[in-house]
């Protein structure tokens, strides 16, 4: 059965990309499922204008997985694909440079311990993409301005991982009201939850697994 949400992910290429792939098709397929069963409940009771709470839930779950996906996808990527990619494109070996180069600029002593780090081990490059991929997964990739950089070690533009920067933000302040407010709307005297359509969901979501299978297929093509 075809899946409810668009841009499905293709299989990469790659095999630095295969762990990355397999997240984000098990979490596009359990977003299918909440989906599936916010449709059998409202079909079940005939129900017609705005979903009650519970159904919204299902409908919450959907984005707040479409967000995971890209958080754990993007960071395997850097895991398993971003070493091969700074090998073959300069623009990501710039970034590994420009990195470390800010690095070293700030407190004389982490520049100095960072420094003898790197320069007493016996692989100094490796000790090097070790350091910068626990930099770049250590947090979450929860905004845009964090997709956007994580895309730029990749070398990929960010016009042609996003289209609508403003959008993302968007759908990325939606999904922290819900996971980090339970969607309670704190402005309103009985501080209600914020209401949740399946037409404003659906778009979100489609939008989050469109940039994930463009960020997955764009590695891809690097590694």
């Amino acid at each position: 059965m075809p899946s409810r949400f668009a841009h499905y992910p293709t299989r990469p290429q790659k095999p630095h990309c295969q762990n990355a792939f397999t997240i984000l098709r098990n979490a596009h397929d359990t977003a299918d499922s909440f989906l599936g069963i916010f449709e059998e409940v409202r079909k079940a009771r005939h129900a017609k204008g705005t979903p009650t709470d519970e159904e919204q839930d299902l409908l919450r779950a959907c984005l707040v997985f479409a967000g995971a996906a890209l958080d754990s996808m993007a960071k395997q990527l850097i895991r398993d694909a971003l070493a091969s990619v700074i090998d073959r494109q300069r623009g990501a070996h710039a970034m590994l440079q420009r990195h470390f180069e800010r690095r070293l600029r700030g407190l004389p002593n982490t520049g100095l311990d960072l420094l003898t780090e790197v320069l007493v081990d016996k692989d100094p490059r490796s000790r090097l993409l070790a350091r910068l991929v626990d930099d770049l997964t250590s947090g979450s990739l929860q905004s845009a301005d964090e997709v956007l950089r994580v895309a730029s070690y990749f070398d990929i533009p960010s016009a042609q991982l996003v289209e609508d920067v403003p959008l993302l933000q968007a759908i990325f302040d939606a999904r922290n009201q819900i996971v980090h407010e339970m969607d309670v709307d704190f402005g309103r005297t009985n501080r209600s939850r914020r209401s949740r359509t399946r037409a404003l969901i659906s778009q979100y979501t489609d939008e989050l697994f469109k940039i994930c299978s463009t960020l997955l297929r764009e590695v891809d093509a690097r590694a």
